[in-house]
């Protein structure tokens, strides 16, 4: 009976931490079960793994746009990056999951390269400048376009930031970061 209760207890506890974030536009404190701050672009990103899925939190500072991406390694600069890019457009969020098919210039969107994308759901709030954006997606997509996440494993993460909500707009090399060595 002891052991019957014992696992019950873990079962629950289990289910409780394992619970996914509300993807919202709003990020409560003890939503996501990680988080870090990259200082030099001010953003802090959130995450949460459950079961196959990833949840990400992302807040900073923007006049316009803000992407991520993910890169296995750098090779050829950003060729080969699985890229999220978000803007406003009429109060509305646009989420876009793009490819980077060369090594400098704009992505593309995945639909374009064979993939789809693959956010499973997004929300943004936008307000003064500052934007709270959140988003899911499997771990493995299983397309080419889409990098696999894979927890403990490193990878390069891209942060940058645009002036401008037009998805069209170039960010400046002063609004692009990586953060090598990056792990989930």
């Amino acid at each position: 009976m002891k052991r019957a209760v014992f696992g019950f207890l873990v079962l629950a506890l289990g289910l409780v931490l394992a619970q996914a974030p509300k993807v919202d536009g709003k990020i409560a404190p003890g939503e996501y079960a990680k988080s870090f701050r990259h200082d030099k672009s001010g953003f802090t990103l959130y995450w949460s793994i459950v079961g196959d899925t990833l949840y990400l939190g992302l807040e900073g500072e923007s006049k316009g746009w803000i992407g991520l991406g993910f890169l296995p390694e750098k090779t050829d600069k950003k060729k080969g990056a699985d890229q999220y890019l978000f803007y406003m457009d009429g109060g509305k969020l646009v989420a876009l999951d793009m490819y980077q098919t060369k090594r400098t210039g704009a992505p593309v969107p995945d639909e374009k390269e064979g993939g789809k994308n693959s956010i499973l759901a997004a929300a943004a709030t936008y307000e003064g400048g500052r934007w709270t954006v959140e988003f899911s997606r499997k771990l493995k997509t299983g397309e080419p376009t889409d990098v696999e996440i894979v927890p403990g494993r490193k990878l390069i993460l891209m942060l940058a930031v645009a002036d401008k909500m037009d998805p069209k707009e170039e960010h400046k090399k002063t609004q692009r970061w990586y953060v090598e060595d990056f792990a989930f």
